[in-house]
């Protein structure tokens, strides 16, 4: 049987329905141009931080954070 074939796990739905939900975000955010879409990849950052927290990584919000940190430190004055 091939993955077509069989229905899907709940961790594949899960990541079907996570994907899905991004895709629609980001169309939607990018009708409001650069903020919307820099919206939209916040969103995204924050689940993929929490998930990788989940998953028992949570330097992937430290990460998160020190990108952040850089990005402020670059442009701020």
């Amino acid at each position: 049987m091939t993955t077509a074939q069989r229905p899907m796990t709940a961790a594949e739905r899960r990541e079907a329905n996570r994907r899905r939900h991004a895709e629609a975000r980001q169309q939607e955010q990018a009708s409001r141009g650069p903020k919307g879409v820099a919206a939209a990849w916040w969103d995204t950052a924050r689940m993929i931080a929490a998930e990788q927290e989940r998953r028992g990584n949570p330097a992937a919000w430290d990460e998160l954070a020190q990108f952040l940190a850089n990005y402020c430190a670059r442009y701020e004055q």
